[in-house]
């Protein structure tokens, strides 16, 4: 009775050490479970492939392979197809296996459009691509009623960006020119900035032609403003671009923006100094509560507010500057500005003070200016509203000649600043002219792209 049992069980046994035996020659032949081993001519090869041992007999080339000189068991070169071959040649030999470090797969590189930018990726650069078009209509309406309204159509800003890293990635580049207003020619922007802390952002090292530091409206990009353009206060105070060198860094966990700077003091690209004398500028910023990004509308905050406080002063001697020595002077101006966001809303004050000591004896000239504005997202990064004011004195000893500047924006964003609409209106008036014109209303409407 138990005969037929054990009989039947031991039936199984072999039907299932067949069937694996089938399964280990099938996974064994879809692995390439091919070794053949020959010795010719003081070297010994060792194929893995069937294909590449078939055509190594009929053509004696071994193609791709690796060669180990010396490493047979009496010194002959070893050449193996395949790494695979090395180890089924150690197995058959009792030989130690060993780990065979592959080597790295090359880069490959890549090719990432986002938000208007195109990235080309290297393995030892980045090229980032992007084109910004400001298409703007614009409509003077003077408060003299012998003058005529005048609207103009105008393209004010087309200009073409590249910036990235080269080599290393702490060691990064812009170079940006504009196709439009060649005024002072088509380069705007042209520098190198190293990190010397290699990307711990401690201590940076700039060189080139960029923003000078001093003036969080000015610093801030032309297409992320809430308004078309900046106020009267800050094109008077805050000249942008010059040529020069710039330390800055991060402390405190980046929480402390540091940047000073010497520069020619005579604007962009001009082939060399205009006087023996250097412009100089510092700027120290604080955000306790992270980055605050030089983008006026709030993109960035959501679950906590963020504010930026920041200090700034700045020198330029234009003494010898001009054969009038009447007209050359030494000027000294500091400024102060701060930023709030929170959940869509956000606030920005700047102040600015400026001495101007004359060549020739004479009286100092006192100036100062005040910007405020504000913004709101009615819709959460869509549609937006922002309120400005600003005021200039050229001459605080005078009365009633001071500049203001009132306005609203409208702006709805299809894509952040990437793509998005704007429209303002404001009035400017200048006590000064009062005779002539007392306040110039204007309106404008732009439509600003970057791809």
């Amino acid at each position: 009775m138990n005969r037929p049992a054990r009989s039947w069980r031991g039936f199984v046994r072999v039907a299932i050490t067949v069937a694996f035996a089938l399964v280990a020659v099938v996974a064994a032949q879809a692995q390439g479970f091919f070794y053949q081993e020959v010795l010719k001519d003081g070297r010994i090869f060792v194929f893995n492939d069937m294909k590449a041992y078939d055509n190594w007999v009929k053509t004696g080339d071994a193609g791709r392979s690796i060669v180990r000189i010396g490493a047979g068991p009496n010194g002959e070169t070893m050449v193996f197809d395949t790494e695979e071959a090395i180890h089924l040649y150690n197995f058959k030999h009792n030989v130690p296996g060993e780990v065979i470090a592959k080597p790295a797969a090359p880069f490959a590189p890549t090719i990432v459009w986002k938000d208007g930018k195109t990235t080309f990726s290297f393995e030892k650069a980045q090229i980032v691509l992007s084109n910004r078009i400001q298409v703007r209509y614009t409509l003077n309406d003077p408060e003299d009623e012998t003058k005529n309204a005048k609207g103009s159509f105008r393209i004010r800003r087309a200009k073409t960006k590249f910036e990235g890293w080269l080599y290393v990635p702490y060691l990064t580049y812009e170079a940006q020119f504009v196709w439009t207003d060649q005024t002072t020619g088509p380069v705007e922007w042209l520098y190198f900035n190293y990190d010397v802390t290699r990307g711990r952002n401690l201590f940076n090292v700039k060189a080139g032609q960029f923003k000078v530091p001093y003036g969080r409206e000015q610093l801030t990009s032309s297409g992320s403003q809430q308004f078309v353009d900046r106020s009267v206060v800050s094109d008077e105070f805050a000249k942008g671009g010059d040529q020069g060198i710039q330390f800055s860094g991060g402390l405190l966990g980046n929480k402390l923006d540091w940047r000073v700077g010497m520069f020619n003091g005579n604007g962009r690209n001009k082939s060399e100094n205009d006087n023996v004398r250097y412009q100089y500028d510092a700027r120290v910023t604080y955000q306790p509560w992270g980055d605050v990004k030089y983008s006026e509308s709030d993109f960035e905050s959501t679950d906590h507010p963020l504010l930026a406080i920041a200090g700034q002063w700045e020198r330029n001697n234009f003494e010898d500057t001009l054969a009038d020595d009447s007209k050359n002077f030494d000027q000294t101006q500091w400024g102060g500005d701060v930023v709030f966001k929170f959940r869509g809303f956000s606030a920005f004050g700047e102040y600015h003070q400026r001495t101007r000591k004359p060549q020739l004896p004479g009286t100092d000239l006192d100036s100062d200016g005040l910007g405020l504005q504000a913004g709101y997202f009615f819709i959460p990064q869509k549609f937006e509203l922002a309120l400005r004011h600003a005021e200039y004195d050229p001459n605080i000893d005078l009365d009633q000649n001071t500049r203001t500047e009132n306005g609203l924006a409208v702006n709805w964003f299809f894509n952040k600043h990437a793509m998005k609409l704007q429209g303002d209106v404001r009035w400017v008036k200048d006590e000064a002219l009062l005779a002539q014109a007392d306040t110039t209303r204007e309106a404008r409407l732009q439509m600003q792209f970057i791809f």
